[in-house]
């Protein structure tokens, strides 16, 4: 039997007076995973935008974005009798007047960074991820 697991992957980002910073983390233990988005899974019969509320609150204490946007179309892999399709979005978190000044990272998250677009463009290991991050900056020019 095919079985497709379903996840979201989640840039949350600020807009401040004169840049904008992208917030990367890294789950523990730290040694074995790369800086990247929020990632998540969305449970069956679960909204998307519910599991990203759910994902984002538990790995940075986010509770509501100031804005939500999809990025791209899914993506999807399959590995024999499994799949995986992954939903890129856009968490803005803080604006020029209210800045993300704190963050409550969750018990599985070792290092919460925010990062300027070249900085997290390099940090970023996967190409979807990559092209995610460049579409958000294309779509805040």
């Amino acid at each position: 039997m095919f079985q497709l697991e379903h996840r979201v992957r989640v840039f949350v980002f600020q807009v401040l007076d004169r840049r904008v910073e992208y917030l990367l983390l890294r789950h523990k233990p730290r040694d074995e995973w790369p800086l990247g988005p929020v990632v998540g899974g969305v449970s069956p019969g679960e909204k998307l935008e519910d599991a990203i509320r759910r994902e984002v609150q538990a790995e940075t204490g986010l509770r509501r974005p100031v804005h939500l946007m999809e990025l791209m179309a899914p993506q999807k892999e399959l590995f024999g009798d499994m799949g995986v399709c992954e939903w890129p979005y856009a968490w803005q978190a803080g604006t020029p007047s209210e800045p993300v000044l704190h963050l409550t990272p969750g018990p599985m998250i070792g290092e919460l960074q925010w990062l300027s677009f070249d900085a997290a463009f390099q940090e970023l290991e996967l190409s979807a991820d990559r092209d995610a991050l460049v579409r958000l900056q294309l779509t805040l020019q």
